[in-house]
């Protein structure tokens, strides 16, 4: 028997591990966005060293230095500047309550006056099911409960 060999981490570990992780995933991708939106705002792209003043946009200059594809980018860009009008929504995302397809399908439909609602319920169902509502909200299939 191998007495230097560890014994594996009690499954109880583990599982708070992973979803300590999953919420630093979705903490770092909220702090992107932030500095994403900053980068953009501010017109980084211009002085920004790495693509010299070929750039036209945020989307182009990073799809340059960091092979994100620029569909990826505006999406993304979309997003963050939609989170300006959405507060509890972005500190939610950036405490790592949230994923990004949660915060994306909350955007489509959330208003300050919908929010808090619209958060309870993203908070206690799976991504599908938050997209899935949101999609039907967007149509005018549900109304909020904005109690």
């Amino acid at each position: 028997m191998d007495t230097n060999a560890t014994a594996p981490s009690p499954i109880e570990s583990v599982a708070c591990d992973l979803v300590a992780r999953c919420r630093a995933v979705s903490r770092h991708a909220s702090r992107f966005l932030v500095a994403l939106r900053e980068f953009d705002m501010r017109r980084g792209y211009r002085e920004a060293p790495g693509v010299g003043p070929s750039a036209g946009d945020t989307a182009e200059w990073l799809d340059v230095r960091c092979g994100i594809g620029q569909e990826t980018i505006r999406e993304e860009l979309r997003v963050a500047y939609a989170l300006l009008n959405l507060p509890e929504t972005e500190a939610a995302f950036d405490a790592g309550e949230l994923t990004f397809a949660k915060v994306r399908a909350l955007i489509q439909v959330a208003t300050l006056a919908n929010e808090t609602a619209l958060l309870d319920f993203a908070r206690a169902m799976t991504d599908a099911q938050v997209v899935d509502y949101c999609q039907r909200l967007a149509r005018g299939g549900y109304t909020p409960d904005c109690r």
